[in-house]
């Protein structure tokens, strides 16, 4: 191997972030070959050497020489200086020093100005850079050679220096594709920063006049905004080629208030953007790194962010079940709504929003407005990288400082979630199925079996494939049935619209229907039916149009409407050779497979294949907004969503409802829910679901949930262990929905046996009993966005081992649930890991203090089948209802029953070593031993909370009268106090408004209880916990707007 193979040189770069430079490490490569005079005149220069004479190198004389030599008279003469120059061993040591030098500085230069000739550019950047830093030139490119990757101006080095997944072929820093002001009248100014009060409008040139795939790279105009004091907004995107038909940002100053920051830095042919929040000088989005790339079918733009807890950019299959993404592994992803694909890897929603942490723990989020495909990378350094074909780049940057502030910057852009009406909240029935006495069986067995539940569809393709069919007498006789039982009807609808139906005529008679162009019709295919795509993105030809299909009192009769296969689904085979050979003219209603056009895309986003695979034709455009499909394809299913809303808004304007997409976007909270995926009942697909869940709640959905004991069989036969442990942890989810698919085996509760029917009634009926704190906790959702279903980092941010547990949830701030995802496999119990944050945790069901400490521990649950891991969080005050025992039928029938308030106060009482404790069980009574007291004084001891109901039927923007409660412990001393009432209103008038019980957790032994100063002799203390429960309280509000409990 030749000597220079294996040599490397040392470069350092200063990082704009760090204070001490970052060293890294490059192969050099391969020097010219060394002129062969060189090497002769070395030679001379040695025999001249040798002939001068002195030293112990002399060369051999010649005869000549040394006759000469013999001829010379003995004398000695004296050395000249010269002599003392060249023989001098001392200054010879000098000379080889100076050599080394010289040579030092001349041949780095040489190899840094010929590694890279093969491009006909003058460098900008430097290659020489850390591997954590490689940006990678052409995404998606897994070979790719040096010549190339050279004239494409980017750097070529195959040492990956251990780092696996690092390019080989990489931008430079600064990289090569970047922009600059093309404002010439400021040219002077070298660092632009937003004001206060007004904003930034840049217009730039691209230095290089084509992207890496070698499209045409265009001109950018780059505007700068605030948006009140905690929000900034940077759009970049090219006027002429890109519409912006959505634009929604509301600009306002923040004059006195601001806290961020933005500096624009043009210096030396730059231009890169930083947001630094104000307080701290920290870096939130930093565009230093990697190329800005924007152009035709390719557009490029990488922030660096503060550190790798970053939450969000979903939805997206993942391998593992952590919250975070492989930094290391340079994970990729695309956002890309189309029908489940397990290769691909892309799900029904796509939210372009994310959550990062900071050193300090403080929060912000990011939200890129773009509806298009985008593809999101992350690197090691780290970094978010976003890519796509198609639409702008409108960054929405907010400052938090907390998860709770980054929600309500958050959904004050994209819509607060809408209030679900009270029976949402119940147990809900679906199945697909061709058996026509399906709905009746499950029916009489519910009621045999005493499971209640809310709703029913009925069945999920009552008129499919036709949704805007008109139902059958039988249908309709099922539904008028369920409405006089107390049930509601939960209509599950589809976006298409089949060729031969009349809703098909009268949708083209309107010009609703998406086209190829705008005189040429647009077909797809759904199980063999040629359809139509509405286009629900136009805001004001939907409910004209559904009048004359005669759907309307359909939906009239909803009181939910569930829309599925709206990403949208096409299940169309593309025959491109087809319109390649008839220029089109082979696209009609009976060949959809013909009405795609071949565009050969030189960027395919991760899992992306083909854009046109499962969905609709990506050149297919929405006629309302005169943008592509592509643009807008993301949020087709919001659109959808969005119009159905307004019809049942429209039809029922003093009534609460709900409408659930399976497709989601920005948004969708405000304008109904989300159920759906294609998920099997494993544990694997229970882990991935209970992910994608609490997901949804960042993205300002609170109301969402997977389908119970999942839809499909999966790769093996449906387990009874699965459905049960699926059914104990949705009974604490925001939705929860039993629905099945045709083919695969039902699930419902009564298709199983009546004695593991009755099991699952249990865990249903926990369900009913947590309803008031669920409702309390929706209404905190639809005041301030903040999510019902919590990951533990969202309550905890400072809790280190909270950042990345994706396998327990929070349900509001009280309430931590641990899932079982594994098997007992023949053991009569499960041990389960599990991660408690700082404070006090008692057993939801026994009131025994599990943990209790000021950095969170990890415990081990012994779990048995019929167990469920629940907690409660010391400081918190739960409102209840009803119980586990009694029969209710729906959440009406719990309305009626008397209150219930669980009082669980803060502790002082510390372990002395970790613990393991069993795992609750469904009824009180399991104990666990007491760890030794550590008191600090009574005050230190505390509770609150508060309980919101109303009739839950009456939207809040009618402002419904409501029952407020809050609720306070401290000193032995709790204190309910009515601060709003609706005893007067006589929609209210039918549910209780009594206090029946109270249980206090975390308290010491008592000897005396009083209820508002009187003696009460009816009260219970467990022996083991400590936990009292007092009945027969018998407080109504209506009555008496304060209650007093005390305790010694």
């Amino acid at each position: 191997m030749p000597f220079w193979k294996a040599q490397t040189d040392t470069v350092i770069i200063n990082d704009v972030d760090e204070d001490q430079p970052v060293s890294v490490t490059v192969s050099k490569p391969s020097p010219k070959t060394k002129d062969p005079e060189h090497k002769k005149s070395k030679k001379k220069k040695a025999k001249e050497k040798g002939n001068r004479g002195g030293g112990d190198d002399m060369a051999v004389l010649s005869d000549e020489a040394r006759a000469g030599q013999q001829a010379v008279p003995d004398f000695k003469k004296d050395a000249s200086c010269m002599d003392h120059m060249l023989f001098n061993n001392k200054l010879r040591l000098v000379y080889v020093l100076l050599l080394c030098v010289l040579l030092g500085l001349i041949i780095p230069y040489i190899i840094g100005s010929t590694a890279f000739n093969s491009v006909d550019i003058d460098r900008y950047g430097t290659c020489a850079i850390n591997v954590s830093y490689r940006f990678e030139c052409l995404p998606g490119r897994l070979v790719i050679g040096e010549e190339e990757c050279h004239h494409l101006a980017c750097c070529y080095d195959i040492n990956k220096q251990d780092d696996t997944s690092a390019p080989v072929c990489f931008h430079s820093i600064p990289p090569e594709y970047r922009y600059v002001i093309a404002n010439k009248t400021e040219s002077s100014k070298r660092l632009y920063k937003l004001s206060e009060g007004r904003k930034l409008d840049l217009y730039l040139d691209s230095v290089m006049d084509w992207t890496p795939f070698g499209t045409d790279a265009w001109p950018l105009r780059v505007l700068i905004q605030r948006g009140k004091s905690d929000i900034v907004r940077i759009k970049l995107w090219n006027e002429d080629y890109i519409k912006d038909p959505m634009d929604d940002f509301q600009e306002e100053s923040c004059v006195g208030e601001c806290e961020l920051d933005v500096e624009v830095d043009t210096t030396g042919g730059k231009f890169n953007i930083t947001v630094l929040r104000r307080t701290t000088r920290t870096p939130l989005l930093q565009t230093i790194f990697g190329p800005l790339v924007y152009g035709e079918d390719y557009m490029e733009i990488t922030t660096r962010i503060p550190t790798t807890h970053l939450y969000g950019l979903g939805q997206r299959e993942r391998e593992t079940f952590e919250f975070l993404p492989n930094f290391q592994g340079r994970t990729r992803w695309t956002l890309y709504n189309r029908e489940f694909d397990d290769d691909a890897g892309v799900t029904y929603g796509s939210h372009p929003f994310y959550m990062n942490f900071e050193d300090d723990g403080k929060m912000h989020g990011v939200y890129l407005r773009n509806s298009a495909p985008v593809e999101v990378g992350v690197l090691p350094i780290p970094a978010v990288v976003f890519r796509s074909v198609e639409g702008i780049f409108d960054f929405r940057i907010l400052a938090g400082p907390t998860p709770r502030d980054v929600t309500r910057q958050y959904t004050s852009m994209v819509g607060l979630p809408e209030m679900p009406p009270f029976w949402a909240l119940g147990y809900h029935l679906c199945r697909t199925t061709s058996n026509a006495t399906e709905y009746e069986n499950v029916v009489d067995r519910m009621a045999s079996d005493e499971v209640p539940y809310e709703s029913d569809c009925i069945d999920a393709r009552l008129s499919y494939p036709d949704p805007f069919g008109v139902f059958s007498n039988k249908t309709l006789e099922r539904l008028t049935q369920m409405k006089a039982e107390g049930r509601k009807f939960f209509f599950v609808q589809y976006p298409h619209v089949p060729v031969a139906s009349g809703a098909y005529e009268s949708a083209s008679s309107e010009k609703l229907l998406m086209k190829l162009n705008n005189s040429q019709p647009y077909y797809g295919m759904v199980e063999e039916e040629v359809v139509g795509y509405p286009d629900y993105c136009n805001e004001n030809t939907f409910a004209h149009w559904l009048n004359k299909t005669g759907i309307r009192t359909t939906y009239a009769n909803a009181d939910g409407v569930m829309l599925l296969q709206n990403t949208p689904l096409n299940s169309a085979v593309m025959n491109y050779s087809l319109w390649e050979d008839t220029q089109g003219g082979a696209c009609n209603a009976t060949q959809a497979e013909a009405c795609c056009p071949l565009h050969q895309w030189p960027f395919k986003p991760q899992g992306i294949d083909d854009f046109n695979r499962g969905t609709t034709c990506s050149r297919a455009q929405h006629t309302s907004k005169a943008v592509p499909g592509l643009q807008l394809h993301n949020a087709y299913g919001r659109c959808h969503q969005e119009r159905v809303h307004d019809l049942m808004k429209d039809l029922n304007p003093n009534k609460r409802f709900v409408v659930t997409s399976l497709s989601t976007h920005p948004g969708t909270g405000s304008v109904g829910g989300h159920f759906g995926g294609h998920y099997p009942a494993d544990f694997v697909a229970q882990r991935k679901s209970l992910v994608h869940i609490l997901e949804m709640g960042l993205y300002g959905v609170p109301l969402v949930g997977m389908p119970v004991c999942g839809t499909t069989n999966g790769s093996s036969e449906l387990r009874i262990e699965w459905c049960l442990r699926s059914h104990q942890a949705a009974a604490f989810w925001p939705l929860m929905v039993s629905h099945y698919e045709k083919g695969h085996t039902p699930r419902n509760p009564p298709n199983f046996s009546s004695g593991f029917s009755q099991q699952l009634a249990i865990f249903i009926r926990q369900r009913y009993m947590i309803l008031p704190y669920l409702y309390t906790l929706f209404y905190e959702a639809a005041q301030s966005g903040v999510p019902v279903l919590r990951p533990l980092f969202y309550e905890f941010p400072e809790d280190q081992g909270s950042r990345n547990n994706g396998l327990q949830f929070m349900l509001g701030d009280a309430l931590l649930v641990t899932p079982v995802f594994s098997s007992l496999a023949g053991a009569s119990s499960v041990a389960v890991n599990a991660h408690f944050p700082p404070g006090s945790w008692y057993n939801f069901y026994s009131g025994s203090l599990v943990s209790s400490s000021t950095t969170g521990e990890e415990l081990v649950l012994d779990t048995l089948l019929t167990d469920v891991n629940v907690h409660v969080r010391g400081g918190t005050i739960v409102p209840l209802q009803g119980n586990l025992h009694e029969y209710i039928k729906t959440t009406e029938d719990v309305r009626k029953k008397s209150f219930y308030l669980l009082v669980v106060l803060t502790t002082n009482i510390t372990t002395t070593e970790p613990t393991t404790t069993s795992a609750p069980t469904s009824t009180p009574g399991s104990t666990t031993g007491i760890p030794k007291d550590n008191v600090v004084g009574e005050e230190s001891i505390y509770a609150e909370g508060r309980m919101y109901l109303d009739d839950g039927v009456t939207p809040l923007s009618q402002n419904p009268k409501a029952h407020i409660l809050d609720f306070s412990a401290v000193a032995g001393r709790f204190t309910l106090t009515s601060t709003e009432n609706a005893c007067e209103d006589a929609a209210m008038s039918q549910y209780s408004t009594t206090v029946e019980t109270i249980r206090v957790f975390g308290a010491a032994k008592i000897d005396e209880v009083k209820v508002n100063g009187v003696a009460h002799k009816d009260y219970t203390q467990d022996d083991d916990t400590n936990a009292f429960e007092v009945k027969n309280v018998n407080f109504d509000w209506c009555k008496r707007s304060s209650l007093t409990v005390t305790w010694l």
